[in-house]
């Protein structure tokens, strides 16, 4: 187990910051120890706050974006303190280092990679049980007695031998007065009363009634308003514009540059917007002029020439080509960030997924330290990994420190969508021999996309290394001797970036639909295909059985009706599906049902878990369905949802979600749901109409949905 050390210094310079009552803090990272001088000024580590009001608060270090990561992460603290769950309360940490995902793959404090609940499980539960045995001692202090006599439940602490009792508020500041324990016993998993309960989320009840605080709806004393203009091929620069135009408008304020476009500043975002319109921005140059979409799709196919097939000299070979567009990320809520900048201070209020990144965008921009920067992370309508980005940010905070104001800067949708950093195109090949028993005996893959991670250390791509981009290809569960994976880099010029399960949301798709293509060469059933070839593989096979089970894999179906599987495994955590889908005879699809299984190891909120899974398993059909980023002379053409439709709730399919609780390590759970659904819905379609489709999305291929 990891050592996390629990910080007494860090609590002496916060506790000014808190009510009267017990603070808990601890540093992830284990070269930092009491007696170090090397933190900044303003840490403050991840804090328990108990006060003397009984409230129980912890400064949660991931962003709450509709996964319920409030909730489960207070529930693991809440279980180690032995606290009362209706006392619970849950804040989104300040940007600092100290809360940092120790397991995180992208250094630094974000909350990317379904990393929140694997990277904090140990370190919360210490933080809980160390809080837990300082009450105790104080209980004991306060009774003369020993602490093994004092029990901790459900918010107070009882002496074992008589009726006494105090509560955690009434112990606070007491207790606070003592050294934090460094190896606090932790409960036994079989005595959990919260961890794998479905207790309610936290953060339900003021998103259903108003209270909650996104980012479009935070309000400052004297802020203003702003929307942006940014060059419509990539890279471009402002050409011209008509500043008296828009200041002659009521209400627009200020006319701002910012890189790659410019900003109007008004007393409301209406008015910006209207004043943008009337600013009439003419831009010039860019990298992209002249980029089309079947520009970029002959590059891949260049590039896959260039890596070339593999001849195989079975009977039974399979020569495949799949294809995926770009997306959008389209989140609902549109990118918006809210900066003040002074002389003295920057003050940033921000749907962040990437804390971190805030805090050094705004040093770089403000000049400023660490302590002079505030960092303050509202709700995200939506992430998706878009909200790791910080390109808004800076505008917020270029606008901010002109201005001298609070200013709110929000995105119309136009802008959002046609300046993301979207999810890549790729194309894949196959090359599959199958053996005397139908099983493939050879597994050839050529692949080919733009990098991800070139933005960021650009020699990977001088020898083709993009893990981002490459997982759920380059290693497959199944057994398959002969198996061999090639990848190509190429650069279009287009902005890439994470997108819910990354490479897994389109190289499972691949990999699942060429092997469904296998099994029904093989004249196979393609569940018990993949049965076969996971043998030794238990993990994976009782996820496919328990589908299977669910699913009533198969049944005779109605005349029309087909059903598809697909299974994956992606962040440590093994998901299948299977959908049922129908097609009448004018070649309407409707989606009937899909079953879910999913192992994530140990679970805190199977609540959470299914409600992930479902929204992950829709964000996938929705993509494969209908969406798709294309592009004219260097333009993106889709520019709202008009024409980048996604998917309506009453086009869903009925979703039912079985947890397999296997007591493995944890897994991840957001970006499970979406690589499972293109390959069951094309393998599903495939079964109802014996059509392949091989090229999303599948309204390109003349599906048509209900």
């Amino acid at each position: 187990m990891e050592k996390y050390i629990l910080k007494r210094r860090s609590f002496i310079k916060s506790s000014a910051l808190t009510a009267t009552g017990l603070m808990i803090g601890f540093s992830l990272n284990p070269k930092n120890s009491l007696a170090s001088n090397n933190k900044s000024k303003n840490e403050i580590g991840i804090w328990i706050r108990i006060s003397s009001d009984e409230s129980i608060t912890l400064i949660v270090p991931s962003s709450e974006m509709g996964q319920g990561v409030h909730t489960s992460l207070s529930m693991i603290l809440a279980e180690e303190l032995a606290a009362d769950w209706e006392k619970i309360k849950a804040e989104t940490a300040p940007a600092n280092s100290d809360y940092s995902n120790p397991k995180a793959s992208a250094p630094g404090q974000n909350t990317v990679g379904s990393m929140s609940v694997k990277g904090f499980w140990e370190p919360l539960r210490k933080a809980g049980a160390s809080a837990q045995l300082m009450l105790k001692m104080s209980a004991a202090q306060k009774w003369a007695v020993p602490v093994e006599e004092c029990l901790a439940k459900s918010g107070h602490i009882y002496h074992l031998n008589s009726n006494q009792k105090f509560s955690f508020g009434e112990l606070a500041e007491e207790a606070a007065k003592l050294d934090i324990p460094d190896d606090p016993p932790l409960k036994n998993s079989k005595d959990y009363t919260l961890v794998g309960m479905p207790i309610k989320r936290l953060d339900i009840p003021s998103k259903t009634n108003g209270s909650a605080q996104f980012g479009i709806d935070v309000r400052l004393p004297e802020m203003m308003f702003a929307t942006i203009r940014q060059s419509p091929v990539f890279g471009g620069e402002v050409l011209s514009y008509d500043e008296d135009a828009a200041l002659n408008l009521r209400g627009v304020k200020k006319i701002i540059r910012i890189p790659n476009g410019i900003a109007v500043v008004a007393d409301n975002t209406w008015r910006a917007e209207k004043g943008i319109k009337a600013l009439n921005v003419k831009f010039k140059g860019g990298k992209t002029i002249g980029l089309e979409s079947k520009n970029i799709r002959l590059e891949m196919l260049k590039a896959l020439d260039k890596e070339g097939k593999t001849k195989i000299e079975n009977n039974k070979v399979l020569d495949l080509e799949y294809e995926v567009p770009f997306l959008a990320h389209a989140t609902l809520e549109p990118m918006n960030c809210t900066a003040h900048v002074t002389e003295n201070f920057c003050k940033v209020w921000v749907p962040t997924q990437s804390q971190g990144g805030a805090l050094d965008t705004a040093k770089e921009i403000t000049g400023f330290d660490d302590e002079d920067i505030h960092i303050h992370t509202t709700f995200l309508g939506g992430g998706f990994g878009r909200r790791a980005e910080n390109d808004f940010v800076k505008q917020s905070l270029i606008i901010a420190k002109e201005l001298g104001k609070p200013v709110q800067l929000t995105w119309m949708r136009e802008e959002d969508m046609q300046h993301d950093f979207y999810r890549h195109a790729s194309i894949s090949r196959f090359q599959i021999g199958l053996g005397k028993d139908g099983l493939p005996s050879s597994w050839n893959n050529q692949l080919v996309s733009p990098s991800i991670l070139k933005r960021y250390f650009a020699p990977l791509s001088w020898f083709d290394i993009d893990p981002m981009s490459t997982e759920g290809a380059d290693e497959l569960p199944y057994a398959i001797k002969d198996f061999d994976f090639k990848y190509s880099i190429i650069d279009p010029g287009v902005p890439v970036g994470w997108w819910n399960s990354v490479g897994s949301s389109y190289n499972a798709f691949f990999t699942e639909s060429a092997l469904d293509e296998a099994a029904h060469l093989a004249q196979q059933d393609p569940l018990d295909y993949r049965m076969q070839l996971l043998a030794g593989k238990p993990r994976f096979q009782n996820v496919l059985e328990k589908v299977a089970k669910l699913s009533q894999w198969g049944r005779a179906l109605p005349k029309g009706h087909g059903m598809g599987v697909s299974i994956h495994k992606t962040r440590g955590s093994i998901s299948g599906a299977v959908i049922e889908v129908s097609t009448d005879p004018s070649g309407t699809l409707t989606l009937k049902k899909a079953w879910i299984a999913i192992d994530c190891g140990k679970v805190v909120n199977p609540d959470t878990v299914r409600a992930q899974m479902e929204g992950g398993f829709n964000m996938g059909l929705s993509a494969c369905l209908r969406e798709e980023i294309t592009f004219i002379n260097g333009r993106v053409e889709q520019s709202n949802f008009n024409d980048y439709p996604i998917m309506r709730l009453q086009s869903g399919p009925e979703i039912s979600v079985e947890i397999i609780e296997s007591g493995f390590e944890i897994g991840g759970v957001g970006e499970l749901g979406p690589p499972l659904a293109a390959p069951a819905l094309a393998n599903a379609i495939f079964s109802s109409t014996g059509k392949r489709l091989r090229t999303l999305p599948l309204s390109k291929n003349g599906i048509k949905i209900s």
